[in-house]
């Protein structure tokens, strides 16, 4: 993806929403102001009633075009987002899936259950809130590389149907993985900044346009601020998974939190430190339902 007109040199992405705002909509009012402050006087152009009519159409057409195209921006910004949640969630399932698999195994799932957990944190601490500009981690990689070796010993001392089923929820973890770096580096397509250069170019040159008065001035800074400020929304969704409005990793934190719990309730139950309650006697359960009410006898 390319930066749009008014992005400044220093990437925006990890910068607050409010700093956003403020730079698209500041550069775009001073640039609006400046352009017709220095061009204008040079073009001579008649201040009658009937030229600025014409002015005020062009204006309106130009800022037309550019609000639908940002409109529609922002519809295909959404739709990656929501692609992006998907993908995630998919990933986060099948982990869940192959951590409950290994709880399953008793003794022979404790080394895969711990190798998967550490695989799940090094996901959060390190892929995932870097993957965006760096794509694949190493270490990350590492790990799961030695998850696979740790499911395929997993698997060496089960029955075959068993040992089906954990290599099919390996398969699928890794595939989530890659599916989820595929997806890491989605943006707008170019085409789509290069259009809304284009036409912020032209919403500029219709500044020329008008006499360079002081209430002209401030009209055309706060109708180019305005414009910005849709520009400033649109390059905030741009990246689904960079920026304050990026995908969270909030389900993958909520999954290591349920897998290392059911970790150690697995742990505590082999080691019979945790048993069910006995069911009650029959005289308690004589007592509990006589304090029942009972039905009306019709």
């Amino acid at each position: 993806m390319t930066t749009p007109l008014i992005t400044p040199p220093l990437m925006l992405y990890d910068a607050p929403e409010v700093a956003v705002y403020a730079v698209y909509m500041l550069s775009a009012a001073a640039l609006a102001a400046l352009v017709c402050r220095v061009i204008s006087p040079f073009l001579n152009l008649p201040d009658s009633k009937t030229h600025v009519d014409m002015a005020l159409r062009t204006t309106a057409a130009v800022v037309s075009a550019l609000t639908l195209t940002l409109a529609f921006c922002a519809i295909q910004a959404r739709t990656q987002q929501t692609e992006a949640q998907r993908v995630v969630a998919v990933e986060v399932a099948a982990i869940g899936g192959m951590g409950r698999q290994a709880v399953r195994l008793g003794q022979q799932g404790v080394a895969l259950h711990a190798g998967l957990t550490t695989y799940l944190r090094s996901i959060i601490d390190a892929e995932f809130p870097q993957m965006a500009v760096a794509g694949r981690d190493s270490e990350t990689q590492r790990l799961a590389e030695g998850l696979e070796h740790a499911t395929y010993v997993a698997a060496a001392g089960l029955a075959d149907a068993l040992a089906q089923d954990l290599l099919q929820e390996l398969d699928e973890v890794g595939t989530a993985r890659e599916e989820r770096l595929r997806h890491a580096g989605d943006s707008l397509p170019g085409a789509f900044w290069t259009l809304i250069r284009l036409l912020m170019l032209l919403l500029l040159a219709t500044g020329t346009l008008y006499p360079p008065k002081p209430h002209v001035l401030l009209m055309l800074a706060i109708q180019a601020a305005g414009v910005a400020a849709l520009v400033a929304f649109v390059f905030l969704m741009d990246r689904p998974f960079r920026g304050h409005l990026a995908v969270s990793a909030a389900p993958y934190q909520s999954m290591l939190i349920n897998m290392t719990h059911r970790a150690e309730v697995a742990s505590t139950v082999r080691r019979g430190l945790l048993v069910a309650e006995p069911p009650a006697v029959p005289a308690e359960a004589a007592r509990l339902a006589r304090d029942d009410p009972h039905p009306p006898v019709p």
